[in-house]
């Protein structure tokens, strides 16, 4: 009789708490392929469509509060690249904000959230995120022609990718405070990268056209110095510093052009599956473990270079100034090692719970014991999930040039050029130069 009350509480313990699980990684699943979706609509340049799903996904919950930042990452990018700026830095600005107070709430829990599957967590984003969402600010700033807002985007840009170790490492401390049972090692990679060449070339280029030559020129020089930081992260060559000197002299360009191509890298898990062997006197202590690991890809693109063809007649290359996806893959390297470390926590505690409640009950029921240890590892097959949430309308790499154009109309053809040759994509634009035009920004995405 006490043996049956006994397992009757295991049961009314273990169950809810196993249904609870699964209700989350169920959630979990409908929200990556909801992304998956979101990105492939973007990627086809369907921006109105891609407008549409995330509506869509808010109104059906796919993108809970915890979701937030994901949710106006995306929304800040397919305004962006729709021409509604204001809408666009809306979304922007409310990502930075919950960014910032997700992170401090999460140098502030406890051990309880170690060990909580990272899907329930609220997404705080990626360090790269909270970095490029600057970058694209700035761009709606130069499209509504403030340039003193879109100066205040490039510096904040440039602050963050100079805080990005202390932040990172500042985590580390703050999960091995709260870790005080010392069950890991608590440590982060190194941030080999300090600087940020697509924000500092435009940076330059807005304090030129700013008439602030010195800090132009200051700016110029970080461009040099992050070029040269991020040469051996490159997949093609690095542009010449010398070579994009013209930025210095505004009176030398009244147009920027802009375009992007590829794709943020993916998540993508990464399950291990291991037998933990031990031995209790005669009784045989080996349990099941499943770590689930996210893993960032890098998407290829099938861009080699990017050109701007004016009024059928110049032909004007542009220079890749960042490869996004690069950098966001090394900034992500150096988070890892926590994000790894959690899972590894997380998973052992799970499977030495459910092992040590499989023994308990077997202790009174010997096949009841078997079938908790059999339903203990369908939990972790079921439950245990890796984050695999990201930005991903996120461009892959940055190309930038600047021309001079006389007044009047003119045509711009911007052409995506594949290894062979071939002309992948075309995007045209008529722009006018007026008088009181300073500086145009003609801004083209081909996520392929």
């Amino acid at each position: 009789m006490a043996a049956n009350k006994y397992s009757l509480t295991i049961y009314r313990i273990f169950f809810p708490l196993a249904l609870l699980l699964l209700l989350t990684g169920c959630h979990s699943y409908v929200l990556d392929d909801a992304q998956y979706d979101l990105r492939n609509s973007f990627a086809a340049g369907n921006f109105e469509k891609s407008e549409h799903l995330l509506n869509r996904f808010e109104e059906k919950n796919i993108y809970r509060s915890k979701d937030a930042v994901l949710k106006n990452l995306e929304g800040g990018m397919i305004h962006h690249f729709a021409g509604s700026y204001d809408t666009s830095n809306t979304y922007f600005h409310s990502a930075e904000q919950k960014i910032d107070e997700a992170y401090t709430k999460s140098i502030s829990r406890g051990l309880a959230a170690l060990l909580a599957n990272d899907n329930t967590l609220v997404y705080d984003g990626e360090p790269y995120e909270d970095v490029y969402l600057n970058a694209f600010k700035s761009l709606n700033y130069v499209h509504l022609h403030n340039w003193e807002a879109a100066l205040v985007e490039t510096r904040r840009m440039a602050y963050k990718m100079e805080q990005l170790d202390i932040r990172i490492k500042g985590i580390a401390e703050a999960f091995a405070k709260k870790d005080t049972a010392e069950a890991r090692e608590w440590k982060s990679g190194e941030v080999n990268l300090q600087n940020s060449a697509f924000s500092h070339y435009l940076s330059a280029i807005l304090y030129a056209k700013s008439g602030h030559v010195d800090d132009a020129r200051i700016e110029y020089e970080k461009l040099g110095t992050a070029l040269e930081e991020q040469k051996r992260l490159r997949r093609y060559p690095v542009p010449r510093h010398s070579g994009l000197k013209e930025i210095l002299y505004p009176n030398r360009y009244n147009v920027l052009l802009s375009g992007f191509t590829g794709q943020s890298p993916v998540k993508e898990q990464e399950d291990i599956r291991i037998w933990l062997n031990g031995y209790d006197g005669d009784e045989d202590e080996s349990f099941y473990v499943k770590f689930s690991l996210p893993k960032l890809t890098l998407v290829e693109t099938r861009v080699q270079n990017v050109r701007a063809v004016i009024n059928d007649e110049k032909v004007v290359p542009l220079k890749l100034i960042e490869e996004m996806d690069v950098v966001s893959a090394e900034v992500y390297s150096a988070k890892q090692p926590i994000i790894y470390t959690r899972a590894m926590l997380r998973a052992t505690a799970k499977a030495t719970g459910s092992h040590l409640i499989a023994n308990a009950v077997r202790k009174e029921n010997k096949g009841l014991g078997a079938l908790f240890d059999i339903l203990g590892i369908i939990g972790q097959e079921t439950t245990e999930k890796a984050d695999l949430r990201s930005w991903q309308t996120l461009p892959g790499q940055a190309w930038m040039n600047v021309v001079d154009l006389p007044l009047g109309t003119h045509e711009i053809r911007m052409e995506y050029v594949a290894a062979n040759g071939d002309v992948l994509y075309t995007d045209i634009f008529d722009v006018i130069i007026a008088e009181d035009i300073h500086l145009e920004l003609v801004e083209s995405i081909y996520s392929y």
